[in-house]
């Protein structure tokens, strides 16, 4: 009887693990550039033709090969930077397995042409399956070229699985621009069909990704942290309600990997801040110790293992935090007290100590204010009460235990007590519209909080003119502006306007028809920001915001109402239960 199990060809076993390695254009092209890094290229030319199905090309001016070296580097597992196992645990260079041009070999035809600065004539291969075909001396300068020509042409079926050229050409852009982003040192030239698509010279980051990434907003931070073996740098975004899909990039020691626990970690310290996730935009490195690093766990090493990766993903999502907390001015030392996302439940056993309240369920206690507010708004009987705003007053300033205890209900009334005689519900969205309404009516040239680059809004012709008309309104409001044809650029705008808050500010002032010269233009404007930039209902507030809304409420001149008459607080005392 014939057995069942066999050995595979050997050919069919090196074919299997060339597609491990190459899956499509774009890892060729990944595979020759890392090649070209580790030779310590300073300039690169990269020639694609048919997105990569018929030519990926590639040329550098690096050490280059001897003839010898040349040959050898088409077998497999063949490597110069891996000599003892001791070295796998130590990987400083971009490859290491000596698989790339082997796999490449075994499913193209292969030209490689090199020279080493010492050798009179250089060497030109002609590879097809594996084995060389043809030899012949060149002339040439230092350096090597790789021509990789038809992939696939012997495997019909691989072939067949290629997408369409626009996308195996944007897997070709994706590959080289996390290439270009970590290695700015070196000058890139990119063709395409003979075209010449990017040239890059050296840059800093932040300069590699304006050059990248057209369509980001321009708003990063940066981040920084030191720890002993470990340096993670980088630029995060500000959350931007004009941005439809983030880029997110995290490398390693200048390799781009996935590594899902360090994502979650980085997109997570936007809790509270953004709902969609997708529109956080990162660029993060993170430099640590080589034999801290596992890369063989991987065909194509994108995903590794990190030893401390705990330590390292709460270190990152800290810093993250700390970051967007500055930009909404909140003091470093509030992240250790509070949690942004801190609930009405978990509130409840230090805030709402006092007997008036105690007795009701949190639905009993919802259902009672809200039919309270309800009556107050119909009724119309309320009339302010300055006697009672002014004791308010003195009581959140001059309070014995020194601090205000705060709850928030149905993300949309602040709820403090005081004294155990009185329960204040406070209408966020209106009393933010107010401490804006009076700051802004108040002040004049005020302090702006710039932007890295400029905000760009575009306008339509009416608009335009109606901006025109109140330019020097809004730089006295602290807005630096340049308008230009069907643009807008923000440079800087008033600390007082969240960030995320911006476009919808912006989109609210462009819609007024404003005249030139027309007097009440400045309250109007006036009313747009403090209504468009005040806190939104549906908006979680840590304990701190809340405390400050509450003392800035009650500087306000008029604290009980806003500039169109809706009453902002409502004032309930024990006999209310």
């Amino acid at each position: 009887m014939k057995n069942i199990i066999q050995f595979l060809p050997e050919k069919v076993i090196q074919q299997i693990a060339a597609g491990e390695v190459i899956q499509r254009p774009s890892s060729v092209l990944r595979e020759l550039l890392e090649n070209a890094i580790d030779a310590n290229a300073k300039m690169i030319d990269i020639f694609i033709k048919d997105s990569g199905k018929t030519l990926i090309q590639l040329t550098d001016d690096g050490i280059g090969m001897s003839i010898d070296d040349a040959k050898m580097s088409i077998q497999k597992h063949a490597t110069s930077k891996i000599k003892q196992t001791y070295d796998l645990f130590r990987i400083k260079t971009k490859g290491f397995r000596g698989e790339a041009l082997s796999s490449i070999a075994l499913i193209s035809q292969l030209e490689i042409q090199t020279k080493k600065r010492e050798d009179i004539v250089g060497t030109h291969l002609f590879v097809e399956e594996g084995q060389v075909k043809k030899q012949i001396p060149i002339n040439m300068l230092k350096g090597t070229r790789i021509s990789v020509k038809n992939i696939f042409y012997k495997l019909p079926v691989r072939r067949q699985f290629l997408k369409s050229s626009r996308i195996e050409f944007q897997h070709i852009i994706y590959e080289f621009h996390k290439i270009v982003l970590a290695h700015r040192n070196i000058t890139y030239r990119f063709y395409h069909n003979d075209k010449i698509i990017f040239y890059f010279k050296k840059a800093s980051l932040r300069e590699r990704i304006q050059e990248i990434f057209k369509n980001e907003k321009k708003n990063l931070v940066p981040i920084l942290i030191k720890k002993k073996r470990i340096l993670v740098e980088g630029f995060v975004s500000v959350p931007d309600g004009s941005m439809k899909k983030g880029d997110q990039f995290l490398l390693v020691n200048q390799r781009c990997i996935t590594h899902l626990f360090l994502h979650k970690k980085i997109i997570h310290a936007y809790d509270g801040f953004l709902k969609n996730f997708k529109t956080v935009s990162y660029f993060i490195f993170i430099f640590i110790d080589s034999s801290l690093i596992n890369w063989n766990i991987h065909p194509t090493k994108k995903e590794v293992k990190l030893e401390e990766e705990d330590t390292i993903g709460i270190m990152i999502q800290q810093e993250i935090k700390n970051v967007l907390f500055s930009q909404y001015k909140v003091k470093n030392k509030e992240l250790k007290n509070y949690d942004i996302f801190l609930s009405c439940k978990s509130l409840k056993k230090d805030y709402l100590l006092n007997n008036l309240y105690d007795k009701l369920s949190d639905k009993e206690k919802i259902v009672r204010l809200e039919n309270f507010s309800h009556r107050f708004n119909e009724s119309g009987t309320f009339k302010k009460n300055f006697q009672l705003t002014n004791e308010l007053y003195h009581l959140v300033y001059h309070h014995k235990k020194g601090e205000i205890k705060t709850f928030q209900i149905k993300r949309k009334y602040i709820i403090f007590v005081l004294n155990d005689e009185y329960m204040v519900l406070v209408d966020q969205h209106r009393a933010h519209q107010n401490i804006l309404f009076e700051f802004f009516s108040r002040k004049k040239n005020l302090i702006s909080q710039q932007f890295l680059f400029p905000i760009k809004v575009k306008l339509l012709k009416k608009e335009s003119i109606s901006l025109k008309n109140i330019k020097n309104d809004l730089i006295s409001f602290g807005f630096h502006l340049y308008i230009c044809k069907k643009y807008v650029y923000l440079y800087s705008v008033p600390e007082q306007i969240q960030q995320n808050l911006l476009i919808e500010v912006i989109q609210n002032i462009i819609t007024y028809n404003f005249i030139k010269g027309k007097k009440n233009n400045k309250k109007k404007l006036i009313r747009i920001i403090s209504k468009s930039a005040s806190i939104k209902y549906g908006t979680k507030l840590y304990p701190e915001r809340m405390k400050c809304i509450i003392k800035d409420l009650f500087s306000c001149h008029n604290p009980n109402y806003t500039y169109s008459g809706d009453p902002i607080f409502f004032v309930l005392n024990k006999n209310f239960f």
